[in-house]
């Protein structure tokens, strides 16, 4: 890394956009939070809330197009044929001298947690993925199909999960049941079961849903049976995503976590950790979008970075 040249590195979520700019020489950097920009979620939408994201950090920082060395995008929906080809040509344009590298917004986070060292991380929020390097650099992912076709013991698989048993057993009046009916309408904040399955599946906030993985799993911790099957279900399949993925690389003594749902919740992480050969784990010690800094050099000192938000 030519250490006077400046960097771009930009995490793309399903909720929030994270774009920062920093300097390697001067040690400053500039952040700027937006909404999110997946590409599977908002399409071309999110590609202009990009470029809007990129121009204002641009212009606040006073730098021309021609003083960015490399661009780093981690995107969710990286992979969507659809699109990526109209943002590598967009941003190909809007920066013809930097080295770009385009990027899932996992890739992202495993390089907040390992930069380009070997390792293994499994990220569980909303969906889930597990994704590795091995001691030769090749990286490799298990699941992160999205929703549709599985994130299983992710926070909107479990919801959803939760959502297809109190349907099933919607005549029951079994204990248990009841007071998992009970989650559902103090989530929602509602009065009938048929407003959440309302609510539920007008698909147009997955978060919701999936927010309900937290009282699920203090429904299991404190004894729930069926959200004990639930939540043992969704390890199971984080299980098998982690197996999956050691089939294909080396695999290290420590697994990297990332993800509010696991990172969070000791319960979750513990039954989880209980089914694994790790002897230990560990988590970024700073925000996703760093990730690209240690992309493009491991060796940069992160915490020296004096940050200023716009």
């Amino acid at each position: 890394m030519v250490y006077d040249k400046n960097v771009i590195s930009i995490d793309g979520g399903g909720t929030q956009t994270t774009i920062l700019l920093a300097n390697f020489a001067s040690k400053i950097a500039y952040i700027k939070k937006g909404k999110g920009t997946s590409l599977n979620l908002y399409g071309r939408e999110g590609i202009k809330r990009l470029k809007k994201y990129i121009k204002t950090i641009i212009d606040y920082s006073s730098l021309s197009i021609d003083n960015i060395s490399s661009l780093v995008l981690g995107i969710a929906g990286i992979s969507n044929p659809k699109y990526k080809t109209e943002l590598k040509t967009l941003l190909s344009d809007l920066f013809p001298l930097a080295s770009l590298y385009l990027i899932s917004d996992a890739e992202m986070a495993h390089r907040a947690i390992w930069g380009r060292s070997h390792g293994i991380s499994l990220l569980v929020g909303t969906g889930s993925i597990a994704i590795g390097e091995n001691s030769n650099g090749a990286l490799s992912r298990s699941g992160g199909y999205g929703f549709q076709i599985g994130d299983v013991g992710s926070g909107y698989w479990l919801g959803k999960t939760l959502l297809t048993q109190l349907i099933i057993a919607e005549r029951s009046l079994d204990k248990d049941i009841i007071d998992l009916r009970k989650i559902l309408l103090n989530h929602y904040k509602v009065k009938l079961f048929e407003e959440v399955l309302e609510k539920a599946s007008s698909g147009k906030n997955m978060s919701q849903i999936a927010g309900l993985a937290i009282p699920l799993l203090q429904a299991a911790k404190d004894g729930n049976i069926i959200a004990k099957h639930i939540v043992d279900s969704g390890i199971e399949g984080l299980e098998d995503l982690i197996d999956d993925l050691i089939k294909k690389i080396d695999c290290p003594k420590v697994i990297g976590l990332h993800g509010s749902l696991i990172t969070k919740s000791e319960f979750y992480r513990t039954l989880l950790l209980n089914k694994l050969d790790f002897q230990s784990w560990k988590e970024a010690q700073v925000e996703v979008v760093f990730g690209g800094l240690r992309l493009i050099d491991e060796r940069f000192k992160i915490k020296q970075l004096k940050a200023f938000h716009l």
